[in-house]
C-alpha cells in the first residue's frame, strides 16, 4: 500500500515531504513546516530501535500526527525506525501500524555512530546481510507494511544494482532512494540516473531525494525520472522553508521582514511549547490552530504568534521581551543557519549566528535587512552548496 496524497494546488503534479532529519524534523519542527509552506507528508526523525529501547512504548509526541492529532494537522505523518533486528523493530513497528499504513526503515543514515552499529547505511556493506534484513522486516511485518530509504551503496554506485535487485525482490511499501553512497556522505551530486533505473525495476513507487532545492531541481528530476511522483526534501527545506508553496505555485516566493521574523518567532514558541508544555500544544492542535499556514502572510504570523505567547506565557510578549531557553534559541540559530542561504550575501553575515537571545538577533536582522523596505526573495543560490554538504571551501572552487 503506498500513501496517496493529492493536493490540487501542487502544478508540478508531485506528491513533496518533508524528509527525516536527525535532530531537526521533531513535532514541533514539522508543525512549523505546515504553517510555512504545507509539505504533503512529513516523516520524523528514525527513532533508533534496539532490544532495550524502547522497551514498551515510544513518546506521545514521537508521532502524536498517526493517533491522537490524526485529523487535526494538514499533512500525513511516516513514521520511520532504525535497527538492525527485524525482531526489535517488530516489537515497535505494531502499535505505529495502527494508526498509519506502513512504517519506514532507515537504511541511509551515513554517520559513523550508526554505521558502526551496523544500522542505517551500514546495513548495505553486506549485501547478504542486507537481504535477510529485508526478508525478516517482510516476515515480520507482512507485505507493504514498511517502506524504507536507502543509499545507493556503501562505497561505490557499482554496488547499486545488486542492492536494487535485493530490494526489487521484496514486497515492501516504497522505497526512498537518496542516490549517493555512504562513503559520499553529501558532497558531490545526487546520480538521479538510479532513481530512474529504480522506478523502472520496482513493482512499488519509488520516492526520489536528494538536491532538490527549488521548483526548477524538481522538473530536472521528473525529466530524468518520470515514472517518479513522490519526492521527499531535506536540506533544500531547510534552506527555503517555503520551498513547498514554491513547488506548487511554480514561481520564487518573497517574504517581508516581519514575516520572516514572526515565523521564526513562531518557531521558537512551537520548540518552548514542545519542551514545558507539550500536553497544552496537543490541545492547540487539536483546536485546529495549526491547519491553515501561514505562508508568507504577515498578519497570519503575527496573529499566530500572539496567540502561542497568550498562552505560553499568559500575556501577550513582543518579539523584542521573547524571553527563550539556550536549547530553543540554539534551534532558531540552527534553522537561521541553512534558511540564511535562501536571502542571499548580505543577510550571510555571522553577526546573527552570534546573537546571544532572540531580541539581539531581532536587533541584528533589522539591521542587515534594512535596505529592503519591499519583500524579500527567497531564491536558491549555489555558491552556498559548500557549506551544507560537508565539503570544504577549497575543494568545492578546485572541483569547478
Amino acid at each position: 500500500m503506498v500513501l496517496q496524497f493529492t493536493d490540487v494546488r501542487n502544478q508540478s503534479h508531485i506528491r513533496c515531504g518533508l524528509a527525516p532529519m536527525e535532530g531537526v524534523t521533531c513535532f514541533a519542527t514539522r508543525l512549523w513546516f505546515s504553517l510555512t509552506s504545507q509539505p504533503d507528508f512529513a516523516m520524523t526523525p528514525f527513532l533508533r530501535v534496539t532490544k532495550e529501547y524502547p522497551w514498551k512504548r515510544v513518546s506521545s509526541m514521537y508521532a502524536a500526527e498517526i493517533f491522537e492529532l490524526k485529523n487535526a494537522v494538514s499533512y500525513k505523518l511516516i513514521p520511520q525506525l532504525m535497527g538492525t533486528s527485524p525482531d526489535d523493530l517488530e516489537r515497535i513497528a505494531t502499535p505505529l501500524l495502527s494508526g498509519a499504513p506502513f512504517v519506514d526503515v532507515n537504511c541511509g543514515c551515513p554517520s559513523p555512530k550508526v554505521v558502526g552499529s551496523r544500522a542505517g547505511s551500514g546495513l548495505l556493506e553486506d549485501r547478504e546481510v542486507f537481504a535477510a534484513f529485508l526478508e525478516g522486516l517482510q516476515q515480520k511485518l507482512g507485505h507493504d507494511k514498511f517502506s524504507i530509504k536507502m543509499r545507493s551503496g556503501f562505497l561505490s554506485e557499482s554496488e547499486f544494482p545488486a542492492l536494487l535487485d535485493i530490494a526489487s525482490s521484496i514486497k515492501m511499501a516504497q522505497l526512498t532512494l537518496h542516490p549517493r553512497t555512504r562513503k559520499d556522505r553529501y558532497t558531490g551530486r545526487a546520480n538521479w540516473d538510479l532513481i530512474a533505473t529504480a522506478s523502472r525495476e520496482c513493482e512499488f513507487s519509488v520516492v526520489g531525494s536528494g538536491d532538490i532545492v527549488d521548483f526548477n531541481t524538481l522538473n530536472t528530476l521528473k525529466n530524468f525520472a518520470p515514472n517518479v511522483n513522490t519526492v521527499i526534501i531535506g536540506r533544500g527545506a531547510l534552506r527555503n522553508p517555503w520551498i513547498f508553496e514554491e513547488i506548487r505555485s511554480g514561481k520564487s516566493v518573497c517574504i517581508s521582514r516581519n514575516a520572516l521574523l514572526f515565523s521564526l518567532a513562531t518557531f521558537a514558541l512551537l520548540h518552548e511549547f514542545q519542551a514545558h508544555n507539550p500536553l497544552k500544544l496537543l490541545e492547540l492542535v487539536k483546536q485546529g490552530l495549526f491547519f491553515t499556514p501561514c505562508l508568507t502572510n504577515e498578519n497570519l504570523w503575527q496573529a499566530l504568534y500572539s496567540r502561542l505567547t497568550t498562552s505560553f506565557y499568559g500575556t501577550e510578549q513582543p518579539i523584542s521581551h521573547l524571553c527563550l531557553d539556550k536549547p530553543t534559541f540554539a534551534k532558531v540559530k540552527m534553522i537561521w543557519h541553512a534558511l540564511r542561504s535562501g536571502l542571499g550575501a548580505q543577510f550571510m553575515h555571522p553577526q546573527l549566528l552570534r546573537s546571544r537571545d532572540f531580541c539581539e538577533f531581532e536587533r541584528e536582522f533589522l539591521n542587515i535587512a534594512k535596505d529592503y523596505n519591499d519583500l524579500i526573495p527567497l531564491k536558491y543560490h549555489s555558491e552556498f552548496d559548500w557549506i551544507y554538504s560537508g565539503e570544504k571551501r577549497n575543494e568545492k572552487q578546485e572541483s569547478e
